[in-house]
């Protein structure tokens, strides 16, 4: 009967979504793109080759669409990763516990030059 009922719902060519539990439907085109919109009051309209969400506030190509699932949160991907690693300037010269010195130490001790441990005697 559910069957029967999304697809008069569909062919009638207006869809409304009721998902309790996820907040968003989230998009994703063949490029890799995703979208996630909120599913409160959330309508869906196949309009020809479109695919009109929200009274046509978004619209997707069918042909280009390659998934839609409900999520539940808006959170759709990761641009960058930080791997906290950063970058030695080469000649600057630390001590063990990570002050910067403002030239080569002169007296004796483990100090830090080029990320690797030096001592000094």
């Amino acid at each position: 009967m559910k069957k029967l009922l999304v697809m008069l719902m569909t062919m009638a060519g207006v869809l409304t979504v009721m998902a309790d539990d996820y907040p968003y439907l989230t998009f994703e085109t063949s490029d890799g793109n995703k979208q996630s919109v909120s599913t409160t009051a959330l309508t869906l309209e196949i309009s020809g080759d479109k695919l009109l969400v929200n009274n046509g506030t978004q619209s997707f190509t069918l042909t280009d669409l390659q998934k839609m699932y409900f999520s539940a949160n808006d959170a759709t991907a990761i641009e960058s990763i930080d791997n906290g690693q950063r970058t030695m300037d080469e000649g600057v010269w630390y001590t063990i516990d990570g002050r910067m010195l403002s030239g080569k130490p002169t007296t004796k001790g483990i100090y830090v030059n080029n990320g690797r441990k030096v001592i000094i005697k």
